[in-house]
């Protein structure tokens, strides 16, 4: 993304961070529940930035989605911004 906000900062970079810090924050809350000791706070995102973040936008962090299944969007969305189709029966293959 090479969207900037006020001052220049790069909006895709923050969004990166403040993602990485809700996903922080979930497994640390799983780490916590399961009985490990793990300091609060540990780069994770406050809770109340995560409610105002998901009151701006609920799919803003999406921490259901792998790495794996944003790679093959981001690959699926090129090809077909790039004039490309899809495949409309199961086991067709793009490549």
């Amino acid at each position: 993304m090479n969207a900037v906000g006020d001052g220049g900062y790069p909006i895709g970079v923050w969004a990166k961070n403040r993602r990485a810090e809700a996903r922080r924050a979930l497994e640390n809350a799983e780490r916590r529940a399961a009985g490990e000791t793990v300091p609060v706070g540990a780069g994770e995102l406050p809770e109340n930035r995560l409610v105002a973040l998901e009151a701006i936008d609920p799919g803003w962090c999406p921490l259901g989605w792998t790495v794996a299944w944003q790679r093959c969007f981001t690959l699926t969305r090129a090809h077909t911004q790039a004039g490309g189709t899809l495949p409309e029966a199961a086991r067709e293959l793009v490549v």
